[in-house]
């Protein structure tokens, strides 16, 4: 790494020379002609890119890069910026290129062979951090990098986008990268990542941060940072396939456009707030089999949502009528999930969906004739139930829709013939409580006071009686000679 300049280059042309024949002659290497000072090549970052593909045995596909003369910006995943803002060059061009335009990205794709699998030699990038904005470090491969994740790349503070889609990157995030002032796009997607995601990444309040991606992370545990959720400009956050765990967070401000946790081990309810921005598009929490609670009925008539897939979660609730149209959602997928009532009339309201499934779910009840007014279920996929023996629908079935009352077989799915519910009795009104209480108080109050009546009766009766004595002879005697218009003595013994 430390040899002149021009033993590298004479060392890469060895190296070309023992990929020919071996009855052609080896060639002297030859003097690599003077750089003149407004060619791009000439200056250290293109130095530096050199060196760096030398060290892991890498060569981009464009016939400049055999030229040590010509520009590096005219690599095939090397971009660079002019400065003067004009268009840039076709891809592989190396005349055009004006004094003064600088590196600006770096994408191991399609346009560089890797020498082999190695570690990422991170110092060799450090002559880039002050001009370095995107770096892709390569895809899935036989040939691709591995190691860990160096530290020096939270020295290139330039750097907007870092993105890594290949699993051969073990060891943990280094929450140094939450430092990088301007970075926008965090996309590490490698299947030998572990720890957990470090909070550092959204405590800059005063950062760029507008997407993070940790999809395929199978060994990435603990909890999503809260401050996440709170960072005015993160617009993306997805960690599908991951061991994420904890609870959905209650407060959201940040002005989430995507958020995906597919296949995670989240518990808790959908946060009402996350529907109340304005910028929410899609909403995935397939197979999260611990998030709860009701549908977000605000979700569903948001202007800007595209997608809700609630698959195999426990989110309960019911479909609620709409009043407006819902254009843009193109995918609402309830399916195994626990939302229950009916479909509702105005589901027609819905009119941009090319995917609906609801099947396996608790709804039941009459399918509307407006479901085949949506269009793009036509040629999309309406799923009601899967199986022919389910039945959960009321009988007829729409006829104007047979896309979404047949299985995947052809066969018609089951339904019922039933009558809607009896309505539920009216509610008891204060009168008739109150007549309840008096026929209750007259039940108890009238047999106590016809028996107390009974028994004061009677006891008039009893200290009324007068007991009159028997008369003694002289009485008799003296009443039978009193003269007539007399008044009789009365003697009492």
């Amino acid at each position: 790494l430390t040899l002149p300049w021009s033993q590298v280059v004479t060392g890469k042309r060895e190296l070309f020379v023992l990929s020919s024949p071996p009855t052609a002659p080896t060639p002297a290497a030859p003097t690599p002609a003077p750089m003149p000072a407004d060619v791009p090549a000439a200056n250290e970052a293109c130095k530096a890119l050199r060196s760096f593909y030398d060290a892991i045995g890498a060569k981009d596909k464009s016939p400049s890069f055999a030229d040590t003369s010509s520009t590096c910006c005219a690599f095939l995943d090397v971009r660079c910026t002019q400065p003067d803002g004009s268009p840039s060059p076709p891809l592989g061009q190396k005349e055009g290129w004006k004094a003064g335009a600088t590196l600006t990205k770096i994408k191991f794709r399609g346009g560089t062979e890797l020498g082999g699998s190695g570690t990422l030699p991170g110092a060799l990038l450090l002559p880039l951090a002050g001009t370095l904005e995107y770096l892709d470090l390569g895809k899935e491969g036989d040939r691709s990098f591995s190691g860990t994740l160096p530290a020096e790349l939270t020295q290139l503070t330039a750097l907007q986008k870092l993105s890594l889609t290949t699993g051969k990157f073990s060891g943990t995030i280094p929450h140094q990268l939450g430092r990088l002032p301007a970075l926008e796009k965090l996309t590490l997607l490698s299947k030998s990542l572990s720890g957990t995601v470090p909070g550092e990444l959204c405590h800059r309040s005063d950062g760029s941060l507008r997407k993070l991606v940790l999809d395929d992370n199978v060994k990435l545990s603990g909890t999503l940072p809260p401050e996440c959720f709170l960072l005015p400009t993160l617009e993306e956050i997805s960690a599908k396939k991951t061991r994420i765990s904890g609870t959905l967070p209650s407060k959201i401000t940040a002005p989430l456009r995507l958020l995906i946790l597919e296949e995670v081990s989240l518990s808790g309810s959908v946060p009402e707030e996350l529907c109340k921005g304005e910028k929410l598009e899609e909403l995935v929490l397939r197979r999260a089999n611990r998030v709860s609670g009701t549908l977000p009925t605000e979700c569903l008539s948001h202007d800007t949502i595209t997608k809700i897939d609630l698959k195999r979660t426990k989110v309960g609730g019911t479909i609620p009528s709409l009043d407006k149209a819902v254009p843009k959602l193109k995918t609402l997928d309830l399916s195994n999930s626990d939302v229950s009532g009916t479909l509702p009339a105005s589901v027609d309201m819905f009119s941009g969906l090319e995917y609906l499934a609801v099947d396996r779910t608790k709804l039941y009840g009459i399918v509307p004739e407006s479901l085949g007014d949506i269009r793009g279920l036509k040629k999309g996929t309406c799923t009601l139930q899967t199986e022919s023996r389910d039945v959960n629908f009321w009988c007829p079935l729409p006829s104007n829709a047979p896309y979404c009352t047949e299985t995947s077989s052809g066969e018609t799915i089951g339904c019922s013939v039933m009558s809607p519910p009896p309505p539920p009795p009216p509610a008891p009104s204060f009168a008739s409580d109150t007549a309840v209480v008096v026929l209750l108080i007259c039940a108890i109050a009238i047999p106590a006071a016809a028996w107390l009546l009974y028994t004061l009766c009677k006891r008039v009766a009893i200290t009324s009686t007068v007991v009159v004595p028997k008369m003694t002879e002289l009485d008799s005697a003296a009443v039978e000679h009193v003269p007539e218009g007399e008044a009789r003595p009365t003697h009492y013994n």
